[in-house]
C-alpha cells in the first residue's frame, strides 16, 4: 500500500486534527509527505465589508495552517500546506487527483452542523466521489 503522498482537509476543528495525527503517523511508515489543505469560498468582489470578509478567510485559514505546520513540525515527517478557494468537497477531490496523492485521511465531522453520530457532507461527497482510498477518522 502506497502511503508516499497524503492529503488533508483542516478545518480547524480538533477533528481535523485528529485526522492530521493519523495521517503524520502514517506517513511517517514510508517516510511520505502530507499536504494540509484549507478550502475557503469564492468571495465575488464588493465594497469594504466584502473585502473586510475575505481578508479574515483568508486570515483565519493561515491561523490554521500555521498551527498545523507547528503541529508536523515534531513528527518527521514532510508536510506543506495550501490555502485553496470554492467548494470543500469538490476541490478536494480536484486537488486529490492532479496533485496523484494516494490516499485522503479526514474526519468525519468538522466545523459544519453534523452530530458526532453522523458522516458530515463534504465527508460523504469525497467517500462517494473519490477514486483513491479515504480514510475518516470518527
Amino acid at each position: 500500500m502506497d502511503l508516499n503522498k497524503i492529503l488533508v482537509p483542516l478545518d480547524g476543528s480538533k477533528k481535523s486534527f485528529e485526522a492530521l495525527d493519523r495521517a503524520l503517523t502514517l506517513a511517517g511508515f514510508t517516510h511520505g509527505h502530507v499536504t494540509g489543505i484549507h478550502v475557503i469560498p469564492h468571495v465575488i468582489e464588493g465594497g469594504p465589508r466584502t473585502k473586510a470578509f475575505d481578508k479574515q478567510l483568508q486570515d483565519d485559514a493561515k491561523i490554521i495552517l500555521k498551527k498545523a505546520t507547528k503541529h508536523a513540525g515534531n513528527k518527521n515527517v514532510k508536510f506543506s500546506t495550501k490555502i485553496l478557494r470554492g467548494s470543500p468537497g469538490h476541490i478536494t477531490l480536484h486537488t486529490a487527483k492532479t496533485g496523484k496523492f494516494d490516499h485522503i485521511v479526514m474526519s468525519t465531522t468538522g466545523s459544519g452542523s453534523a452530530s458526532k453520530d453522523m458522516i458530515g457532507s463534504v465527508s460523504n461527497h469525497i467517500l462517494q466521489k473519490s477514486k483513491i482510498p479515504v480514510y475518516l477518522i470518527k
